[in-house]
């Protein structure tokens, strides 16, 4: 892949030049599915969630590679009507969200009646396109020690295994990396890249899950460039871009609902984290999820708008886009 500085331009030039780009990796804009763990209109990605057919007219007319999954679309209509959607505006499948009960939090009672919508999301997505799917791990508890709490999410990452190999769906795992967290809860759980590994590799599952990999969350952990140099390339399967806020914060004490858009304030070095994952070879999704209250105010295009510039200024920081 031959890279481009391109120097410092104007906006406008920046954001027409890399709308007219390609890489590997897929700038991927998520308005179309709240996660499964959250009520919907939420404000997490940038705090919009629209129509399948608006979403995918606004992805192309400011220039995103790819669409996330609206599994409310794929219910209503078919698989077939997304893939003509995402045809016509030039876009490819980005990822969907974890539906299954998966985390500490719901009883295996609860775990085992939702694989069955779950099984349905994989049939709808897969046949749609869409080839991996995202969640998360609970990083405390107020009932389960850490052991038990291990044993409990390998028992289920071996339960959902096979339906994920039966319709070739990675799953993309992430842990959530601030202190601020995990203080109220008894028990401290998984919150760092080498513990979510243990897990995938506990579970003997290396070969269909892998890493839902969020900056804010990989810095607030305490993790730094080497940890993700080390990684398989095949490990990471999306990942989410941020910044944290200013003001009087260490990476131990940013809070987790409150960010600012890539870039915005340097805290994160996002420059670094972009460039040791593409030298890994990754080629996946790559969102921008601030959580970030002034996005949520602002109508869905303009914040769409914004979001993109972002988008595509660290990732020219970062060398990662090049003409075709």
């Amino acid at each position: 892949m031959k890279n481009h500085n391109l120097g410092k331009v104007p906006e406008g030039a920046l954001k027409r030049s890399l709308m007219n780009s390609r890489s590997r990796w897929l700038r991927t804009l998520n308005v179309t599915d709240a996660p499964a763990h959250t009520d919907s209109p939420h404000c997490g990605s940038i705090g919009h969630v629209l129509p399948f057919q608006e979403s995918c007219r606004l992805a192309q007319q400011f220039g995103f590679d790819a669409i996330n999954a609206d599994r409310h679309f794929l219910r209503e209509h078919s698989p077939n009507q997304a893939i003509k959607l995402m045809k016509r505006h030039n876009l490819k499948p980005g990822a969907f969200a974890f539906s299954a009960a998966f985390n500490a939090c719901y009883s295996d009672s609860d775990f085992e009646q939702s694989l069955t919508p779950f099984e349905q999301d994989l049939s709808l997505c897969r046949d749609a396109g869409f080839n991996c799917c995202v969640g998360y791990v609970q990083p405390s508890s107020n009932t389960l020690d850490y052991y038990d709490h291990f044993a409990l999410l390998c028992r289920r990452i071996k339960r959902i295994k096979p339906l994920l190999e039966a319709y070739a769906v990675r799953l993309g795992l992430e842990f959530i990396g601030p202190t601020t967290m995990r203080r109220e809860r008894k028990f401290d759980f998984i919150h760092t890249l080498d513990g979510i590994r243990a897990l995938i590799a506990a579970a003997n599952s290396q070969n269909c899950v892998g890493i839902k990999l969020d900056a804010f969350h990989w810095y607030t952990s305490g993790a730094g460039l080497l940890d993700i140099e080390k990684l398989f390339p095949e490990e990471v399967v999306y990942v989410e871009v941020n910044d944290g806020l200013n003001g009087d914060y260490d990476r131990f004490t940013l809070p987790e609902f409150q960010r600012e858009l890539p870039g915005a304030t340097g805290t994160i070095d996002l420059t670094g984290m972009l460039r040791k994952l593409d030298a890994l070879g990754f080629d996946g999704p790559i969102v921008v999820e601030p959580w970030n209250e002034q996005l949520r105010k602002m109508s869905p295009s303009d914040a769409i708008e914004k979001t993109k510039i972002a988008l595509d200024r660290c990732l020219e920081k970062a060398n990662i886009y090049y003409k075709i």
